[in-house]
């Protein structure tokens, strides 16, 4: 198990420095823009976050609890 999550960190680090490299080089937008240019991080977030927001596991179980409307407010 030692080796596998000695592994897992080695690789973990490896991918957090590859993506240091991209923002340092400007490949990467992160935080708030200036200017009307795209930022693919903050626009796969976006995309994320509406995607869960349609297919929340949740919401079944909170429409049972608490009703339609309710878990709408909550989840939209």
């Amino acid at each position: 198990v030692w080796q596998a999550f000695q592994e897992y960190t080695d690789l973990y680090l490896e991918l957090m420095g590859a993506v240091q490299d991209d923002v340092d080089a400007g490949k990467l937008g992160l935080g708030a823009q200036t200017d009307d240019s795209e930022n693919p991080v903050l626009d796969g977030q976006i995309e994320y976050l509406e995607y869960r927001r349609t297919n929340d596991p949740a919401r079944p179980m909170l429409q049972r609890l608490y009703g339609n409307e309710w878990s709408e407010r909550v989840i939209g």
